[in-house]
């Protein structure tokens, strides 16, 4: 089996505002567990995401990197919190990601509804081979001419 690192990214769109009445808007946070694949494993939590404050369509820009063996089948749960300052966090919403459905779809990316058919959750992943690789413009011919661009 060939294993590969890779980095799952994460953003929502359409929460619902679990904030409370005239408390604001809520403040989502993300917390990303591995599900256990087999019999005698636990479930790893790999983190959670920075608080977005004030939003329902929060762009987190934390990842998590972590070990995928190709053809196993491999799931994440991921669990949307609104951050609650001196109460307990109020979850809102949650959903279970099949890895090997999220590289196999256009782009690496995977939306899907929480359980509670609320929102709208989007994952991305990216091999190790792809993380940082940076794409420009790209130029090529035997005959240029002057074109007058800016760059």
């Amino acid at each position: 089996m060939t294993i590969e690192k890779l980095q799952l990214t994460l953003h929502s769109t359409g929460l619902k505002n679990v904030a409370g009445l005239g408390k604001g808007t809520s403040d989502p946070f993300a917390i990303v567990t591995l599900l256990a694949t087999g019999p005698g494993e636990k479930p790893r939590v790999l983190g959670k995401t920075e608080v977005i404050k004030n939003s329902l369509s929060p762009k987190w820009t934390t990842s998590f990197l972590f070990d995928y063996s190709f053809g196993k089948e491999t799931h994440i749960n991921v669990s949307i919190v609104d951050e609650v300052r001196k109460q307990s966090d109020k979850p809102m919403g949650s959903a279970v990601f099949e890895i090997g459905d999220i590289l196999g779809s256009r782009g690496s990316t995977k939306a899907k509804k929480t359980k509670e058919g609320r929102h709208t959750l989007r994952s991305r992943i990216q091999s190790s081979t792809q993380i940082g690789r940076k794409v420009g413009p790209q130029f090529a011919g035997n005959q240029t001419q002057k074109c007058g661009w800016i760059i």
